[in-house]
């Protein structure tokens, strides 16, 4: 957008241009969004909770709000407020872990308790000590480490993408330019960060199945087979889109 350009509704027809681009470049992966949501929805309408279980759907339902919004925003080519957003949402599947696994934490969590005020950090210790504790977050805890960098603060790294340079020749000056929608120019970098979103919402999906398998009663086979598809369809097309502009996925 040029400085002519900045007013509230040209932002927003650019948003929606963006939007409809991007359904148009992603539209051979738009099966797998369609199908991490499915998987999300589906024990809903199953699922019976106990009042003292409450808390873990809770957190399922506000990481599954930020798996909208993540996709949207990177959609309308917001990549640094997509990566802020999964950040929450690595959280939000952090602390349902810990309940889940030691279900006594649910009062701390709702007394606020500082253990959950740094659920990534203390998670990182516990790991730390024991390796083999919290096996289902070691790659979030990767993700949440680059969100934080990329997508968390207003430092350099959240200019990724966004600040640009030209260099005017004719009157020997530099044009500094920040952009208010920020992508990869690379349409291969830009499909990596589709695929990576989609792959950290199935991996906090996994932490919530833990919770679900005993929940409910009745095994739906057609949902267990899109479950065990997806991981290594998303593993690979994260590695083969990486290669592609990359190294060392």
């Amino acid at each position: 957008m040029k400085i002519d350009e900045i007013n509230f509704l040209e932002y927003l027809s650019k948003e929606e241009q963006n939007l409809l681009t991007s359904f148009n470049n992603f539209r051979n992966e738009f099966d797998l969004f369609y199908n991490i949501d499915r998987i999300y929805q589906e024990p809903l309408r199953r699922l019976v909770v106990s009042e003292d279980e409450a808390i873990i759907p809770q957190l399922y339902l506000y990481v599954h709000f930020h798996l909208y919004f993540s996709i949207s925003t990177l959609l309308r080519s917001h990549l640094s407020e997509c990566l802020a957003s999964m950040r929450k949402a690595i959280d939000a599947a952090l602390s349902a872990y810990k309940i889940i696994l030691e279900p006594d934490y649910s009062e701390k969590y709702i007394n606020r308790d500082k253990y959950f005020l740094f659920i990534k950090r203390n998670i990182q210790n516990e790991i730390k000590k024991d390796s083999s504790k919290y096996p289902l977050a070691h790659d979030l805890l990767k993700l949440h480490d680059a969100n934080s960098e990329y997508g968390s603060h207003a430092d350099i790294s959240s200019f990724s993408h966004r600040f640009e340079i030209r260099k005017l020749q004719e009157i020997n000056q530099d044009q500094f330019l920040l952009h208010y929608f920020q992508f990869p120019r690379n349409q291969e970098e830009y499909r990596f960060y589709y695929i990576v979103t989609l792959q950290a919402f199935y991996l906090m999906f996994l932490i919530f199945k833990l919770f679900l398998d005993k929940k409910l009663k009745i095994i739906d086979q057609r949902w267990e087979s899109t479950i065990a598809s997806l991981g290594p369809t998303l593993d690979k097309l994260r590695k083969e889109t990486y290669s592609k502009f990359g190294e060392n996925p």
